[in-house]
């Protein structure tokens, strides 16, 4: 558990922290010291293994290798360094990460010179955040105050324990249309500071008044565990029964959930989340025993949501109301859930019962059941989104509306997963449906999904991907690399900017698989590197030799063929000058093929 972290921002912080100080704070911190802090690890070999603190599993398949100061799953495939281990573990930016590690090896980082704009807005933040938590503070006291009797009343006849209302910071706004006010001027804060928090609202004839009056208070806690917003309950009938807080510079709704911050480690313990709609609902599932909840304050699950989640577990039980409302929301998440790669079940609980009821009623277990026997996303969607109509038209309706919905998907595998069921479901054949799938998703097809699908689908070359390994590995071993111009031969942009990387720069194999980014190649990569002996310098040198031939091969191949395609193009429309051309190409690369070729047996011979 690390304290004080800011959970905002991404990689791109890491250009805030020079590189001198990245290597510094890799070689003070060991990472099998770092990672016996939250893994019991037993030396096997060069490497140390344990449980994965990623997924669930009863044999160790996580190994750390101190030598090259990465990690790496072979049960889920996670891996990297130190940084990404503290980024997966704790749902933190690069820089966070960084930050704590230097904290705790004893590294300075300078801090950068910040504008002044940027230390105006920071100021602000830092007062705004004083300001809620002074708030969340003030409307505590007043639960367990006399004026909080109406509220402890309520929480009471919610049976809502005290454990659970002091552990997420309940509270109370009495009635009275300024009594906040009051006590932010007695304290001599800015009433027009406080007014930004959104917890006071400004009149037209001057002075302030309470947004919050008459209502249970919940303090909303970013991932940190600052206070940034609040959401407040009618104890009555007074209207809307939930208000929340505005969007302030410290708060956007769309990018906190709440509770997270006090349920994120059951989460990830047990690689689910369940998601519900109020807070009263999450504190009831957590009164009852249930840990791994959160709710999403009032509001439609966002990208920003599902982010979030995918930080702590790709597994999701999310709780809507059974109603047509919930129904949209429903299908607003699930194309989310299938963008993000996320394996959702889609709870409906029977008539009439909102979490809160089914768990006071029924308890922990039957929850737990219920969530079990739910349908997964795919089944939900053609069983009660997608329905079934009595006539022609109507299915043939249904399989228009499934084809644009369907082309949203970007995995492969679902998609097609899709795509059989409603056939099945609708008595389509697959291959029509495929075809209106993908003249569908061709007009949904962005840059962001478009780079999304290439990561899902993208082939990793072995022999190209062995020759990265062994410039990692054997760096001395680079010039013949740039000599030979190979990576001019690759066929894989990924490997071949990465092997550009390598020849530009120096550093060790845990830096370079930590800074690329998650997918096939990354974690081929950690595999070669956690179980690849060291070897004689003789086999590096075939090694090197046999990849440079087979990947230079492999590139005059597809050049032939391409020249050969071309050619057969030019003749049948007529064109002789750019057939004429592609002969003298094709005799071109022949001798140049040919004459390299003779250069290898010379050298061979010699």
């Amino acid at each position: 558990m690390i304290d004080g972290f800011i959970h905002r921002g991404t990689n791109s912080l890491k250009g805030y922290i020079p590189q001198e100080k990245i290597g510094e704070i890799k070689s003070r911190v060991n990472i099998v010291d770092l990672i016996s802090e939250y893994v019991t690890l037993k030396k096997a070999g060069r490497n140390y293994v344990g449980l994965c603190p990623f997924h669930k599993e009863k044999t160790p398949s996580f190994s750390v290798n101190p030598e090259k100061q990465i990690f790496y799953c072979f049960g889920c495939g996670e891996g990297g360094d130190i940084f990404a281990f503290l980024m997966k573990m704790n749902g933190a930016s690069f820089a966070e990460s960084a930050r704590y590690l230097a904290n705790k090896a004893g590294v300075v980082i300078p801090a950068r010179r910040m504008t002044d704009a940027e230390r105006t807005a920071t100021s602000e933040q830092e007062k705004l955040r004083k300001i809620n938590a002074m708030a969340a503070d003030w409307f505590s006291g007043q639960l367990s105050s006399e004026s909080g009797r109406p509220a402890r009343d309520y929480l009471e006849g919610r049976k809502m324990g005290d454990a659970v209302t002091r552990e997420f910071r309940v509270g109370y706004s009495p009635e009275g249309w300024s009594r906040l006010a009051h006590y932010f001027e007695e304290k001599k804060v800015p009433l027009g500071l406080v007014e930004k928090t959104g917890l006071i609202i400004s009149k037209n004839n001057g002075g302030f008044y309470d947004r919050f009056r008459g209502r249970l208070i919940f303090p909303i806690e970013d991932l940190s565990g600052r206070v940034v917003a609040f959401g407040g309950r009618a104890l009555g009938d007074d209207m809307p029964k939930y208000l929340n807080s505005p969007e302030s510079p410290v708060y956007t709704k769309g990018r906190v959930l709440y509770g997270m911050y006090r349920t994120k480690d059951s989460i990830r313990d047990q690689n689910y989340v369940i998601v519900v709609e109020g807070y009263i609902d999450l504190l009831s599932l957590r009164d009852a025993g249930v840990g791994n909840v959160v709710a999403t304050l009032g509001t439609a699950l966002t990208r920003e949501h599902v982010e979030l989640i995918r930080r702590f577990t790709r597994n999701i039980a999310v709780i809507f109301d059974p109603d047509e409302a919930g129904r949209h929301a429903v299908e607003r998440s699930l194309k989310l859930f299938l963008e993000e790669n996320m394996h959702a079940r889609i709870v409906v609980l029977p008539e009439g019962y909102d979490p809160d009821d089914y768990v006071k009623k029924f308890g922990k277990k039957a929850l737990e059941d219920c969530i079990a026997h739910s349908p997964m996303m795919v089944d939900y969607y053609i069983e009660t989104i997608m329905g079934s109509r009595d006539t022609l038209e109507g299915n043939l309706d249904i399989g228009r509306e499934s084809a644009s919905f369907i082309g949203t998907i970007s995995d492969r595998v679902e998609r097609n997963l899709f795509i059989k069921r409603v056939s099945e479901k609708l008595g389509i054949d697959q291959k029509l449906l495929k075809d209106r799938v993908a003249k569908a998703s061709s007009h949904y097809t962005t840059a962001a999904t478009s780079a999304s699908r290439e990561k899902m689908t993208e082939k990793v070359d072995m022999v190209e991907l062995n020759l990265i390994y062994m410039m990692m590995e054997y760096p001395d071993k680079i010039p013949l690399v740039t000599q030979e111009n190979i990576l001019d031969c690759f066929a894989s942009e990924p490997l071949k900017r990465l092997g550009q990387t390598i020849t530009a720069q120096t550093g060790d194999a845990g830096s370079l698989v930590g800074d690329m980014a998650d997918g096939p190649v990354k974690e081929r990569l950690l595999r070669l590197v956690m179980e690849h002996p060291v070897l004689d310098e003789n086999i590096v040198s075939r090694v090197f030799d046999d990849n440079i031939k087979q990947i230079r091969n492999k590139w005059y191949r597809g050049r032939h063929n391409m020249l050969k395609r071309q050619l057969i193009r030019a003749r049948e429309t007529g064109d002789k000058e750019l057939s004429e051309s592609l002969l003298q190409e094709k005799d071109r690369l022949l001798k140049e093929e040919r004459g390299l070729n003779k250069n290898e047996k010379n050298n061979q011979v010699g």
